[in-house]
């Protein structure tokens, strides 16, 4: 699970360290008693415990437009135009 975190994109194969694993890989995601909602519910309790901690939490949905123009944010891209710098959230495609 370790890798499978670490490279959410990673194939079953690439992965796994061994045939071993790759089985036990599979025969865990062909589980009929595992949800995927119960994998991700850790997830959610956490991000619902950082998020209680700060005092605003953006939410941004997919290609939306972040603007930090005059920020003094570093390490942003470009949008629209040169002088506007900023990041945009797109969603992978898989």
């Amino acid at each position: 699970m370790e890798r499978f975190a670490a490279d959410p994109t990673a194939s079953v194969p690439n992965a796994c360290k061994g045939w071993g694993e790759i089985m036990g890989a599979y025969r865990f995601f062909d589980n009929d008693s595992v949800e995927w909602r119960d994998i991700l519910e850790p997830h959610w309790q956490q991000t619902r415990q950082r998020m209680a901690a700060q005092p605003v939490v953006l939410c941004p949905q997919d290609t939306n437009e972040l603007d930090f123009n005059g920020q003094g944010a570093i390490g942003l891209g470009l949008l629209s135009y040169e002088a506007q710098r900023a990041c945009m959230c797109i969603r992978p495609m898989r």
